[in-house]
């Protein structure tokens, strides 16, 4: 709910710039005095004593419902300062966060009720991986099915394949090609009732530009607990990585974030994990779910990807006394946004 109510934030903004009165140039919730001059402009006898300028109030509230969105929008921006954003709090309800590289199969509508639904293993591959594709169809007999892999940057169809199968299921792979990089497409045709039918999606392919090779000894810092990650680098340039840190049981604690600018060769990025989201769990830690970006160094430049040289790490038992209680102190930017959201609801 938090994390929605801020990604609202921009829209409302922009709405209440766009039909906010345009007369008058006032702070939104506080009041004004305008001093407007006589418009008048015939001429007065010269004993006449000049008018004195009209001085009108001016008060602008902000709607009722405006004020009562943007006091949700405080207070979920308050929680949110309460942990760092390099350390989140996760749990099982964050499937999107546990699962990032999943493939999300949509189910296309066919004529008669019938159906058909492209499954992939992933969204995201790195060379040297296969890539596996399976059409489910039902309600429905097909027959001559194929699959197409195309570029999405030059259109060029890079590879394809006959998918053979049941009734219901057909496959095929594709092998991976070395020059695969960005974001292609894959694209099926099929007969069914006499008619041609193609059903398409998209997916990301990759030359890892860095992996992930290994976990050093964690150390306390702070109030954060510090995991060195070890990464060989093939292109230089600055990079973010994610990753989930789960208790040895594997449920969730922690998504965790760190960035580093790397050369090529040995490198490593640190991970923080702020104190308050290890919930008392002091290890052993499994560390998985990696995400390494090489970010674009200009603009148009596209994200490139690496990879980890196994799915996860373990990580030692890790003294929790050695870190301090102190709480997150949010940066001076951060607190000026959730002083505007307090004002625009009327709580200051």
């Amino acid at each position: 709910m938090k994390k929605w109510l801020l990604l609202c934030l921009p829209v409302l903004l922009t709405g209440i710039w766009f039909f906010w009165p345009q007369p008058a140039t006032v702070a939104p919730t506080t009041s004004q005095q305008i001093k407007t001059l006589p418009t008048a402009t015939a001429v007065k006898p010269a004993n006449t004593p000049a008018a004195k300028p009209q001085q009108i109030n001016v008060t602008e509230k902000i709607p009722q419902p405006v004020s009562e969105s943007f006091k949700l929008l405080a207070s979920a921006y308050a929680a949110e300062l309460e942990l760092p954003p390099y350390s989140r709090p996760l749990s099982l309800d964050d499937e999107h966060l546990l699962a990032p590289n999943r493939y999300i199969p949509q189910t296309v509508p066919l004529e008669g009720g019938a159906s058909a639904t492209i499954v992939l293993p992933k969204f995201r591959f790195s060379y040297p991986e296969a890539i596996p594709v399976t059409l489910q169809v039902s309600g429905i007999q097909v027959s001559d099915v194929s699959v197409a892999l195309s570029s999405e940057a030059t259109a060029t169809v890079v590879a394809t394949e006959e998918m053979r199968g049941t009734p219901v299921n057909w496959s095929a792979t594709f092998n991976a090609g070395a020059d695969w990089n960005g974001a292609f497409e894959i694209s099926i045709s099929f007969s069914a009732n006499g008619q041609q039918q193609v059903l398409k999606t998209g997916i990301e392919y990759s030359n890892p530009v860095a992996t992930i090779t290994g976990v050093g000894d964690s150390r306390g810092v702070g109030s954060d607990m510090l995991i060195p990650v070890n990464i060989t680098v093939h292109q230089a340039g600055y990079y973010r990585l994610r990753a989930n840190l789960f208790t040895e049981q594997r449920q969730p604690l922690a998504l965790l974030t760190g960035n580093a600018k790397l050369s090529e060769g040995q490198g490593e990025i640190t991970l923080r994990a702020f104190k308050a989201v290890l919930q008392q769990q002091s290890g052993p830690y499994i560390l998985s779910t990696f995400v390494l970006e090489k970010r674009p160094a200009v603009p148009g430049e596209l994200t490139q990807y690496g990879d980890s040289e196994k799915a996860e790490y373990k990580l030692d038992y890790f003294a929790l006394s050695q870190l301090s209680d102190a709480p997150w102190q949010p940066d001076a930017e951060e607190l000026q946004r959730l002083q505007f959201l307090q004002q625009m609801a009327g709580q200051q």
